[in-house]
């Protein structure tokens, strides 16, 4: 193990994992605000806009009485455009303070394009427009897919903001690491504060959101190997030869850095206890 292994692996899960916080507060934030504008618009009012930085289900609550297919589609396309938009305006000054922001739209597209796993579930917006529409699965899988293969480029071209060099092993250890932390952090949350809560009360919720939050970890453990895998066998023959406009210079990580989305995260994690709880 080199000098300084364990010291500099620590720095980027534990920035990682601040950034998790973030980027899933903002995720919610845009997908669930997205429902809602739906639900304002037919003149409803909004009981519970449960969104938060935990790893564990949000909500736009209740649901239009006509269910729309615009109501379950307003989310991913919301979500979609307006962290485009930020991406775009941000990616030339993409930096360690900002990368919560520059990382939101590369996190959401690969969330979007996992939904589709979900219609053979029978459950999911995706499943839910394709029932109420009539359309063909073809319809959402091609672009669900084009949706991942961007978002993981995106999502892994910014990595050496973690510190982390394209091609090193110590990502295969950062990545899943962040993410399995950040999801188990939230299982004890959701644990204590979502049975009984005002959301699981009238629309009985509670189990739900908790189920969500006890699979998180499988799911960020998985997705972080598989990042992680990527970004050390593909990534590294890929950004040689990368425009130097998409080439990200990996950055030296000081405990210093981690000032700023540490209190970031733990400003999250405050705003969400208050929503949740």
């Amino acid at each position: 193990m080199k000098p300084g292994f364990v010291s500099t692996t620590s720095r980027s899960a534990l920035l990682l994992f601040c950034v998790a916080f973030q980027l899933n507060f903002l995720t919610m934030v845009l997908h669930e605000g997205g429902h809602a504008l739906n639900t304002l618009a037919h003149g409803e009012p909004i009981a519970f806009f449960y969104v938060h930085p935990f790893s564990f289900a949000g909500y736009a609550l209740p649901i239009p009485a006509d269910g729309s297919a615009w109501f379950h589609a307003m989310g991913t396309v919301v979500s979609l455009l307006v962290s485009f938009v930020i991406f775009v305006l941000l990616w030339k000054r993409r930096s360690i303070a900002n990368l919560p922001l520059v990382m939101l739209f590369p996190w959401i597209a690969i969330l979007s394009g996992v939904g589709v796993m979900y219609i053979p579930m029978q459950t999911g917006d995706y499943y839910n427009v394709m029932q109420l529409t009539g359309l063909p699965g073809t319809v959402f899988y091609v672009p669900g897919i084009a949706l991942i293969l961007l978002g993981i480029f995106f999502f892994v071209s910014l990595l050496p903001l973690l510190g982390l060099t394209p091609g090193k092993a110590r990502a295969l250890v950062v990545i899943p690491a962040g993410l399995l932390l950040w999801s188990a952090v939230c299982i004890p949350i959701a644990l204590l504060l979502a049975p009984g809560s005002p959301i699981d009360v009238q629309f009985g919720r509670g189990a739900e959101i908790v189920q969500t939050a006890l699979s998180a970890p499988i799911t960020a453990g998985i997705t972080g190997l598989l990042i992680a895998a990527i970004y050390v066998g593909i990534y590294r023959w890929i950004y040689p030869k990368l425009p130097e406009w998409l080439r990200t210079e990996t950055a030296s990580l000081s405990w210093k850095d981690l000032r700023l989305p540490a209190l970031l995260a733990a400003m999250s994690v405050v705003v969400g206890l208050v929503i949740v709880g």
